[in-house]
């Protein structure tokens, strides 16, 4: 079980659509904080080049293995582009696991006592991914794995393990989620790089 933190959060037990049959838990803030997350972020005016942002979409946290925490969904309506960094604790051996990371999308945010209407991790890209010669076409999750492309570990040591989802924004809303893969109980944090 996920390790409650010493703030005002606090982590409840939710059941995670892509993952019905894992241990899952959000992490909720205070009232004053699901406020402020939920609001439109200000972009400067004057702003020719790009502009970014760095934001917490969940903040550092124990969690137990085979278990998944996320955030309250945040607002990130005014930004095209998202580098979602999953840091955890560094493996130390060939035979662990890291964490995968899910965004999910609304268009609706976190209401009280509802929840988060219309929350999607699927996806399809009819630009990039549309085949003119089938009849219908399946749905990518926005999601990573914790191994390679090859099958392997990604690192072994060093000061952390990291791991980046580059995704554009598909609704003003967002929510991140990070699994562990292992049966130990880690930390992990989720930072985003946002760009216009």
């Amino acid at each position: 079980m996920a390790k409650e933190r010493k703030t005002k959060e606090q982590l409840v037990k939710a059941v995670h659509p892509g993952r019905p049959d894992w241990t899952y838990y959000v992490l909720e803030p205070d009232a004053r904080i699901v406020a402020n997350l939920a609001k439109r972020p200000r972009l400067a005016k004057t702003c020719c080049p790009p502009c970014t942002a760095i934001m917490t979409f969940l903040p550092k946290t124990s969690i137990a293995g085979r278990t998944g925490v996320g955030y309250q969904m945040i607002n990130v309506d005014g930004y095209s582009w998202i580098n979602a960094y999953v840091v955890s604790d560094r493996l130390t051996s060939t035979t662990q696991r890291g964490f995968t990371l899910e965004l999910s999308f609304s268009l609706n945010p976190f209401v009280l006592g509802v929840g988060v209407v219309g929350e999607s991790s699927f996806f399809f890209n009819f630009d990039n991914y549309y085949d003119p010669g089938a009849s219908s076409h399946r749905t990518i999750c926005c999601e990573t794995s914790d191994l390679t492309s090859t099958g392997g570990l990604p690192r072994i040591g060093g000061v952390d393990l990291t791991h980046i989802l580059r995704v554009p924004v598909m609704g003003p809303y967002v929510r991140a989620s990070a699994f562990n893969e292992d049966n130990t109980t880690r930390s992990a944090e989720v930072k985003a790089y946002l760009t216009t």
